[in-house]
């Protein structure tokens, strides 16, 4: 019996552990896989509509760019949740990065003024992404094409 008792308390504290480690506060750096990017290709939301209907070709970026991109994602810290949906409050606010990892994967990022999104829904914790900064990087990058 104590075997038992012993056993489901081991069963227990281990699924804990893995919830608390799921849900933990990650830099936003981690989470796109930075380190991984071969192409990006970010938008704002008036660039979004221009492009809206036209076939996209991802671009490769430079390291210096990759490095700047990784900088600026670094010092955001962001938490998973549980919503399965999201709307945004900020649409002006609003870029998508799109991405192609060196193992050939694509995927594709929405980030918010306070909310990242992909497959799942990231809190940002020390909100408010600086979109400024993301206008100014994606006229950079526009400008090497």
């Amino acid at each position: 019996m104590k075997k038992y008792v012993l056993v489901s308390a081991m069963i227990l504290g281990i699924a804990i552990s893995f919830i608390f480690y799921i849900y933990r506060v990650q830099d936003l750096g981690d989470v796109v896989n930075i380190d991984q990017v071969d192409r990006i290709f970010l938008t704002t939301v008036e660039s979004e509509r221009e492009n809206e209907g036209i076939e996209i070709k991802i671009p490769k970026i430079s390291e210096d760019q990759k490095n700047k991109l990784a900088d600026f994602l670094n010092q955001y810290k962001v938490r998973l949740t549980m919503k399965e949906g999201w709307s945004s409050e900020n649409p002006s606010e609003q870029f998508t990065l799109r991405i192609v990892y060196k193992n050939g994967e694509f995927e594709i990022f929405i980030f918010d003024h306070d909310v990242v999104a992909s497959t799942r829904i990231y809190e940002v914790v020390n909100a408010p992404l600086d979109f400024k900064w993301i206008k100014e990087f994606e006229c950079e990058l526009h400008s090497n094409d």
